[in-house]
């Protein structure tokens, strides 16, 4: 791997590391270890070839652009512009989620567990938190200088936090009784927010019309794009899973019971009941730490991502039956309107504290699957061009993408 390659490797580790990540403990109840183990040795394949799959489409585009515009390339406008629509509502679900998580991390860990302040208003917190957010996007160059500066130390501060968890482990869950049925129910559970917390699709239109620019060889850029997919798999694998694992081990079921209701994340939650029981200022002030910089690193990235989503979406809209129209629009007003109503709209959601699991289950998770597990398997079965790139993963990548959008619904009838 080049430079190049290693810093879109941890760019798009750190848009994967969010809140998916962290709630994700908090849906594995009694005996939904054997379901954690399953799912660590299939998610590998599925997120490198959906991803791979996502980024083959744009990379091999006869011409340079983003993952829109290879769709209408290939499939017409009508069907670049639904993508763009469930572009669009995959990560700003993500962004409200995010907005929630981190006014909760704030409000109960840092400034009423920790501080012991009195509880600040919610909805001027988040509105200062979110402004402070907005304000530094507003900066491109502070904002990468901001995620890329907190990306190293959080993989760093990950892995510490799941091996620190290790002496905490408790192996009775692999002693409680086996059933099909709690297996099945916590594997359907499981998997839509496994799928978001896996989930980097968002910078991978960046990523391949970066290295379709950078490499006049399609071949060329392809290999690339597939090298910095696979590491990337790879490290989420690692970091990710073990996190998952243990988390789970050092948990009781009654504590990620506990956060599931409160709409806490599980590693804010273990800092208060294990600080309490062990008496450890690093799970008290480290753990909230770790939670808050990987939400924001992933917040930054998918705001951005869901303003040029809004704008595509607008500029389509508005160019759709006159294209000369586009070189008329004036970008700057357009990139200040859609900031101010999606600042509005993500505060006025985060005040109402909604469920982040309930919007991360039902929309975000299912939402990934059908453009970026779905999708890429049908065209790359249906379109000549793409042909050469089907993989031998694909119909097992497709089954999985179908049981991501039910999985919650069958969950919860088991």
């Amino acid at each position: 791997m080049n430079n190049f390659d290693r810093g879109w490797v941890l760019t798009c580790f750190g848009t994967a590391v969010g809140a998916g990540m962290l709630y994700l403990p908090t849906q594995v109840g009694p005996g939904g270890i054997w379901s954690v183990i399953l799912l660590t040795l299939i998610i590998f394949p599925v997120t490198y070839v959906s991803h791979i799959g996502v980024t083959r489409i744009i990379a091999s585009c006869p011409k340079a652009t983003d993952f829109v515009g290879a769709i209408e390339h290939d499939l017409g406008r009508t069907v670049g512009f639904t993508i763009s629509i469930l572009y669009f509502l995959s990560i700003v679900t993500a962004c409200i989620g995010y907005s929630t998580g981190l006014t909760n991390i704030i409000i109960d860990s840092f400034l009423v567990n920790q501080l012991h302040f009195v509880e600040v208003s919610r909805p001027l917190l988040t509105f200062i938190v979110l402004l402070c957010m907005t304000i530094l996007l507003g900066n491109a160059r502070v904002m990468v200088i901001i995620t890329s500066a907190t990306t190293f130390p959080l993989i760093i501060l990950l892995f510490f936090v799941s091996a620190y968890l290790i002496p905490h482990w408790n192996l009775s869950s692999f002693y409680e009784p086996f059933t099909i049925k709690n297996f099945l129910k916590y594997t359907f559970l499981l998997l839509p927010l496994l799928v978001f917390a896996m989930n980097f699709s968002p910078v991978c239109s960046s990523l391949a019309s970066f290295y379709r620019k950078e490499y006049k060889s399609i071949d060329e850029a392809v290999e690339h794009t597939d090298t910095v997919i696979k590491w990337t798999s790879i490290l989420l694998l690692i970091f990710v899973m073990f996190f998952l694992l243990s988390v789970c081990l050092a948990s009781t079921p009654e504590m990620l019971l506990g956060a599931c209701r409160t709409n806490k994340d599980a590693l804010t939650t273990l800092s208060s009941t294990l600080s309490l029981a062990y008496n450890s200022p690093i799970l008290q002030y480290v753990f909230p730490l770790v939670a808050f910089l990987a939400i924001a690193s992933s917040y930054f990235g998918h705001f951005e991502g869901t303003r040029d989503g809004l704008n595509g979406i607008i500029i389509q809209l508005i160019a759709w039956k006159n294209p000369a129209l586009k070189d008329k629009l004036n970008l700057g007003k357009m990139k200040m309107f859609s900031t101010v109503a999606l600042f509005a709209m993500i505060w006025f959601l985060s005040v109402c504290n909604l469920s982040i699991l309930t919007i991360l289950k039902i929309l975000s998770g299912p939402i990934v699957a059908i453009y970026a597990y779905l999708m890429p398997v049908v065209m790359m079965k249906r379109i000549p061009r793409l042909r050469i790139y089907r993989s031998k993963w694909a119909a097992f990548v497709f089954v999985m993408g179908i049981c991501a959008i039910v999985g919650h619904y069958v969950g919860k009838i088991m």
